[in-house]
């Protein structure tokens, strides 16, 4: 790839999740690394390396500058040598959670769903002890694949949220960057409810307890049409399983939502 580059289409939309996720959550960095920070909002991945690799050098064992080649490399999909970089960040910092949350993504395009389960558990772990600098009512883009042309996002929720207990949304973006057509991993009942008519629901109201989910079901929703794809009754399936069950769904559908 020549320098500054931008990478295929097809998966600048999850670079771009990333990248926002990088800046919005990241402490505040030298003021020397700005231009490294621009380029990397830019999508100028390979000038983002070079300057954070040209800091590097100047101010060895620096984690924002490890962090910012380890973006870099990640926007330029050398996912092996991201995977080195973020290594290296949570090495020295094991709290670091966006070099842990990049991670997923990483693994996820590598396809190691043992690392990637490692990853999650991480974070998984660090939301339930409430540890500083990570909140249980975020969500994080752990994964993107594409099936037709079509590109999907894949966003986690660690606490369901929404009328249908919502865990995992799986969204297809069109040409114009907007979302076409989603699919939720959710509570089978909270769905059900959802859809009836005149439900009672409370605006504001918050539970205080994670609710307990005892089926799930693989939904999909579209602006003509929604319907179920899988029911999973025995409780949360793994998101490995989910995403092979929603990959073949959408393979033998006759044609693309878009079309």
């Amino acid at each position: 790839m020549k320098p500054n580059q931008r990478p295929k289409p097809t998966t600048a939309a999850l670079i771009l999740y990333a990248l926002i996720a990088a800046c919005a959550a990241q402490r505040p960095i030298p003021s020397e690394l700005l231009p490294a920070r621009k380029a990397l909002e830019d999508k100028h991945y390979q000038q983002a390396e070079d300057l954070f690799a040209a800091y590097l050098k100047a101010h060895p064992g620096s984690i924002d500058a490890e962090e910012g080649i380890g973006d870099a490399k990640l926007g330029l999909h050398e996912y092996e040598a991201a995977e080195l970089q973020y290594r290296a960040v949570v090495a020295a910092q094991p709290e670091f959670w966006l070099a842990h949350k990049n991670l997923v993504i990483v693994e996820a395009a590598l396809g190691r769903w043992d690392e990637f389960d490692r990853e999650r558990a991480v974070l998984r772990g660090a939301r339930q002890r409430g540890a500083p600098g990570i909140s249980t009512r975020e969500s994080d883009v752990i994964d993107a694949f594409d099936v037709h042309g079509e590109h999907w996002i894949v966003r986690e929720y660690y606490e369901p949220v929404g009328r249908s207990l919502t865990r995992y949304n799986f969204e297809y973006f069109g040409p114009d960057g907007r979302v076409r057509e989603y699919v939720s991993l959710e509570s089978a009942d909270a769905a059900r409810s959802a859809l009836k008519p005149n439900t009672n629901v409370l605006i504001g109201v918050d539970p205080g307890t994670v609710p307990v989910i005892k089926d799930f079901a693989l939904n999909f929703y579209t602006g003509k049409s929604h319907g179920t794809i899988k029911l999973y009754p025995k409780g949360e399936p793994s998101y490995k399983n989910v995403r092979a069950d929603l990959i073949r769904w959408l393979r033998n559908r006759p044609t693309p939502a878009s079309h």
